[in-house]
C-alpha cells in the first residue's frame, strides 16, 4: 500500500515534520511523484520507519541508527534483538515498581509491613538495569562477570541510609571537581579530598577485596575514553574537561 506523508504520519503516530527530518537526514527517503513532486511511501519505507521507531525507543542517536540501517540484515536483526532485551528489562522494571508501590499502599492501610530495604528495592533495581544498559558490556569486559555481579548484589543490599550517603557523595564529588577542573597542581588538599571521596564512592559499590589502585585507574581511564562519562561529568559540573581532570587526579593518587 502507498501512503502520502500525512497518511504515514497518522498511521505511525508521529508528525509530518519528523518524517521530513528523517528524509533530510537520509534515514527514511521518501519517493517522489513525478507529476507533482509530492512525497509518498511504499511498503519498504513503512518497514524502514518501523525499525527506526524501535531503535529510537531508548534514544539511540540518529547517526548510529542510520549506520545500522545501511548495514547488513544480520546487523539490523541483532540491533533489534538488543532493543528487545532493553524493552523486556524496562517491562520487568515497571512490574517491580508496581509491586513495590502496591506493597507501599498496603502498608499505608496497615495491611502490610515493609522493611527499609524493601522500600527501595525497585529503585535500586532500576539503577542496576540502567547501568547495565549504558555500561554493562564495557565494565563486564574490563572487570569480569563475577566482579560486576558481586557489585550489583552489594548495591541491591544498600539500606536507605546507604542510599542517602551515596547521593551525598555524588553531589560532593561533582562540587569538588567543579572547583578543580583544569588544575595541574594535584598536591592541593582539595585534589586529595576529591580522590578520597571518589574512592569512598567506589567502596559503596565494591567490596574491599574488589578495590585496588589498578582497578580504580582502569575505571578512570573510561572517563575520558567513553563519551557518556565525559558528558556526565561535564553536565554535572558545567565545565569542559571535567572528566579529564578527575582521571588525572585519580591517576596521581591511586
Amino acid at each position: 500500500m502507498t501512503y502520502s506523508i500525512t497518511e504515514l504520519a497518522k498511521l505511525a503516530g508521529i508528525s509530518t515534520r519528523t518524517l521530513r527530518f528523517y528524509d533530510k537526514k537520509g534515514l527514511l527517503e521518501a519517493r517522489r511523484d513525478p507529476e507533482n513532486n509530492y512525497r509518498y511511501y511504499d511498503e519498504a519505507e513503512v518497514n524502514q520507519l518501523q525499525k527506526i521507531m524501535f531503535l529510537r525507543l531508548f534514544d539511540l542517536p540518529l547517526n548510529q541508527i542510520k549506520k545500522i540501517l545501511e548495514d547488513s540484515v544480520a546487523v539490523q536483526y541483532q540491533a533489534l534483538c538488543d532493543q528487545r532485551k532493553k524493552i523486556i528489562a524496562e517491562q520487568n522494571r515497571l512490574s517491580d515498581l508496581i509491586v513495590n508501590l502496591d506493597e507501599t499502599l498496603a502498608t499505608m492501610k496497615g495491611a502490610s509491613v515493609m522493611s527499609d530495604t524493601e522500600k527501595f528495592s525497585a529503585f535500586k533495581a532500576k539503577a542496576i538495569d540502567d547501568n547495565e544498559i549504558q555500561y554493562g558490556k564495557e565494565i563486564r569486559s574490563k572487570y569480569g562477570e563475577t566482579t560486576i555481579d558481586d557489585s550489583n548484589r552489594k548495591f541491591n543490599s544498600l539500606t536507605e541510609t546507604d542510599m542517602i550517603h551515596l547521593k551525598e557523595l555524588t553531589n560532593q564529588i561533582l562540587t569538588k571537581l567543579k572547583a578543580l577542573v583544569g588544575t595541574h597542581d594535584f598536591k592541593l588538599p582539595a585534589a586529595k579530598h576529591l580522590f578520597d571521596l571518589h574512592k569512598e564512592f567506589l567502596l559503596v559499590h565494591w567490596s574491599k577485596e574488589q578495590y585496588s589502585p589498578e582497578a580504580h585507574r582502569t575505571l578512570a581511564a573510561m572517563y575520558i575514553s567513553d563519551k557518556r562519562f565525559i558528558k556526565y561529568y561535564e553536565d554535572g559540573t558545567g565545565k569542559k574537561g571535567a572528566a579529564k581532570t578527575l582521571k588525572e587526579i585519580i591517576d596521581y593518587y591511586a
